[in-house]
């Protein structure tokens, strides 16, 4: 664990020039940063205070490398991955093929500033992974504090419902080399990315620190398989509560889900119009050097049972001066049982320099039904039998810069 925390000071000497409040939030959040299983400490009051809370959430560090008239802060995140499984012709969640290749390489780069003392602006472009070549606008908000506690947040905001769904593509700041699938891909629709929207955030506490955020809004459309979605009249509630143990997060969210047919442009009967909702609840503890994450989230469609849906995994590592070996096991699974499958994973983390981890994973993905989140990449079939096993491979360097 001191290991782990010299990494921690080492990556973030460069902070001496941000002003006195940021060094005081990044401080307490370097620990979690360098070891995604140890909780943040008491942080929570500061976290609310200004514009960084965007940075540290969307990129897990903070830089101050150029200052121009409105005092830009930019800093960043680079995964470089490459990974292969052992089922020809099939591609997994859209991006690893039979044959080794860097398709879920990606980064981001984050801009922020100050405009006044209570009011703030934060935005990240992103490129890579699920979205190609492409490079767009991932999120950008306003903050403004009405005091050391509250804030509202209005603009494109990561969605909270989720342990890491706010930082869900910066691989520095959680073990794995992707979160659990299980919970974190399109396929499971079990969080989201981003929403568009306005946000209440209150949080106050001293031995337990506990939060409420509240918001509305929209996500963008996105195309999943043949169909467009959109979820529309988004209303959510997160609750949390930390110490120097770990935290706990509950969450909720409902919405209004607008799905068309790409083939021939109509609106999805049983499907369009529909109440979405997610429930999640998610947990960290530490136990001196051992460490558990652990997740569950249920999806439900309205008038639609059969299609509900479970995901959840359990994680525990240990630490070992500058390795860290992990353990996770996970499961989703639709109602109908027409989607199926569950996995083991065996990774090791290393440390390869102040912001750089080195990761290697081992993967059995087993009691496949309905491809699980496989796709056939030359016709889209199914052609996986039900209950098989798929081993996979991935490396990834994670940095933050």
């Amino acid at each position: 664990m001191e290991q782990l925390s010299g990494w921690a000071n080492s990556a973030h000497s460069y902070h001496q020039n941000i002003i006195k409040e940021l060094n005081q939030y990044a401080a307490r959040h370097r620990r979690r940063l360098f070891n995604p299983f140890v909780h943040r400490e008491s942080n929570m009051k500061i976290f609310n205070y200004s514009f960084v809370a965007a940075i540290a959430i969307a990129a897990g560090c903070l830089q101050a490398t150029t200052a121009f008239a409105l005092d830009l802060k930019f800093s960043g995140f680079f995964n470089a991955i490459a990974n292969r499984h052992d089922a020809d012709e099939m591609r997994y969640l859209e991006t690893v093929d039979d044959t080794w290749g860097f398709n879920n390489t990606s980064y981001g780069l984050n801009v922020a500033t100050k405009i006044s003392d209570k009011l703030s602006v934060a935005a990240q472009l992103f490129g890579g992974g699920h979205e190609g070549d492409s490079v767009g606008l991932d999120w950008a908000f306003a903050t403004y504090d009405f005091n050391d506690e509250s804030h509202i947040k209005f603009g494109k905001i990561k969605y909270p419902g989720n342990l890491y769904s706010e930082t869900v593509d910066v691989g520095f700041v959680y073990p794995w080399i992707r979160p659990p699938e299980s919970i974190y891909s399109e396929n499971a629709k079990l969080f989201f990315e981003a929403y568009k929207g306005a946000a209440y955030k209150y949080m106050a506490g001293d031995d337990i620190e506990f939060g409420v955020e509240i918001y509305y809004g929209s996500t963008p459309e996105e195309e999943h398989e043949d169909e467009l979605e959109s979820h529309n009249d988004m209303m959510g509630l997160t609750v949390s509560a930390a110490n120097d143990m770990g935290r706990l997060l509950f969450s909720y969210n409902d919405s209004v889900l607008s799905a068309t047919d790409t083939s021939v442009s109509i609106p999805v009967a049983g499907e369009d119009g529909q109440h979405y909702s997610i429930l999640a609840v998610g947990a960290e503890v530490e136990f001196d050097k051992l460490q558990i994450i652990a997740e569950i989230a249920q999806s439900q469609l309205e008038d639609a049972s059969d299609e509900d849906a479970v995901g959840w995994y359990v994680t525990a590592a240990y630490s070992m001066g500058e390795w860290k070996p992990h353990f996770t096991i996970q499961k989703y699974a639709v109602d109908d049982a027409s989607v199926e499958q569950s996995s083991m994973t065996l990774g090791v983390i290393k440390k390869v320099g102040s912001g750089a981890l080195l990761k290697l994973e081992v993967q059995r993905i087993d009691d496949i039904k309905g491809n699980g989140f496989f796709e056939d990449h030359l016709f889209d079939t199914t052609n996986l039998p039900d209950g098989s096993s798929v081993n996979m491979f991935n490396i990834a360097l994670s940095t933050v810069f």
